[in-house]
């Protein structure tokens, strides 16, 4: 069951129960978690601007800079106790934006911040350990499991819901005549969700949803039901 948030702090929020927990799909594509006081973000790609500068293509030092306000935006509205990163924290090997994440987790040290290992965090797990962040393949928070890539698990285990991201979810809206666009969304199915990338400076691949899917799209700032 969904509904619209009344907290006053973020009204674009959507209220999402789920096995009895209160979840909030937030426009700036991450959850919180009210009765543990977490935050859920999938995907930042934390120095992937720098990964492409660094090859020679100019993208602007701006991407990066937005997502760490992004971020420190969502910390201070939500105050979260926990922030779990669904994998793909950082993008590439070090370079001058990590530096950048640093200072803000220095900023943010107050906060205990949970990593599920993604195919993109090829850093090696002291550069994350000394910053105070646990990095696991798995995260188990009962009733739901986290996890960056659905397929490295059998949905069907006793593994419980799992939440994930990986694969930057979204879907396609059609309006009248041949208009439509494609937005990021949250997928929610039987026994799995999968987040949208939190990060600017990534792509998107288009889902098809079934008729017990409940999926939520992200348009202008705002979470719109769009199946279930």
């Amino acid at each position: 069951m969904c509904e619209k948030s009344n907290n006053d702090m973020s009204p674009t929020a959507l209220t999402h129960h789920l096995l009895d927990q209160t979840i909030y799909l937030l426009p700036e594509k991450a959850m919180f978690w009210e009765e543990q006081g977490t935050l859920i973000i999938a995907d930042v790609h934390l120095g992937k601007s720098g990964h492409f500068r660094k090859n020679g293509i100019a993208v602007p030092h701006a991407v990066n800079d937005q997502n760490l306000n992004k971020l420190s935006k969502l910390v201070h509205i939500w105050k979260p106790h926990t922030i779990i990163f669904l994998g793909d924290l950082f993008h590439s090997q070090f370079n001058d934006e990590w530096n950048a994440f640093k200072q803000w987790r220095i900023e943010n040290e107050n906060i205990e911040i949970i990593l599920t290992i993604g195919n993109h965090d090829i850093l090696i797990e002291e550069a994350y350990t000394d910053l105070g962040i646990k990095v696991t393949d798995v995260h188990h928070s009962a009733p739901f499991s986290f996890i960056h890539d659905l397929d490295e698990v059998n949905k069907d285990s006793t593994h419980g819901f799992l939440i994930s991201g990986h694969i930057h979810p979204s879907i396609k809206l059609k309006g009248k005549g041949r208009q439509s666009i494609t937005v990021p969304c949250f997928r929610f199915a039987e026994t799995y969700a999968v987040l949208p990338a939190f990060g600017h400076f990534t792509g998107t691949h288009r889902i098809e949803s079934t008729i017990k899917d409940q999926v939520f799209g992200v348009v202008d700032s705002e979470i719109i039901p769009i199946v279930g």
